[in-house]
């Protein structure tokens, strides 16, 4: 079998004037999971990340993150002004699914805007993707990477906000 797939480089003669950001809710990140992540067998356990945005930004992708006993995840911006910018539910989380997903045009959050994330997890035996019967303990093991640990994150990918970008398509062509 051969791979078909490619890739193009292209430089440029200059640093680019806004460099592509990333930061992370959660896990590992910019802001703690509260409670903290620790699952009781034959439980269920809801769980938030927030984080105040400094400065406007334009989201370009973002990728929630849990493992095998995820069951929903939500999030959304609260603005200073108290509207709501939904960015992502999944009422059943599929841990097969997980991926970055690139809004149709960048997604302008303002200045003072408390990015939130929601999780909720099923530590019980009617999870069929608990990989643990009976179920155990379950926690956060400092962003370990095996499924049978958990992790809850949300990962933003932003540029610094310019008038204009809520305007600029992401699709692809």
């Amino acid at each position: 079998i051969w791979d078909s797939s490619y890739i193009n480089i292209f430089y440029a003669k200059t640093p680019p004037n806004r460099p592509v950001k990333e930061f992370q809710l959660g896990t590992l990140g910019v802001s703690p999971v509260e409670p903290d992540l620790i699952i009781q067998p034959n439980t269920t356990k809801q769980v938030f990340s927030r984080f105040t945005v400094p400065y406007d930004i334009s989201i370009l992708t973002i990728n929630p993150h849990m493992h095998l006993l995820g069951k929903t995840f939500k999030a959304y911006a609260l603005q200073p002004g108290g509207d709501t910018i939904r960015l992502i539910s999944i009422p059943h989380w599929d841990f097969n699914w997980q991926y970055f997903y690139t809004f149709k045009k960048m997604l302008k959050i303002p200045a003072g805007s408390t990015i939130v994330a929601e999780g909720l997890y099923d530590n019980t035996r009617q999870n069929p993707s608990n990989p643990f019967s009976p179920p155990q303990l379950v926690r956060d093991n400092n962003g370990s990477m095996k499924a049978t640990d958990e992790m809850f994150q949300f990962i933003i990918t932003y540029l610094p906000y310019q008038p204009g970008d809520e305007n600029i398509s992401l699709e692809t062509k």
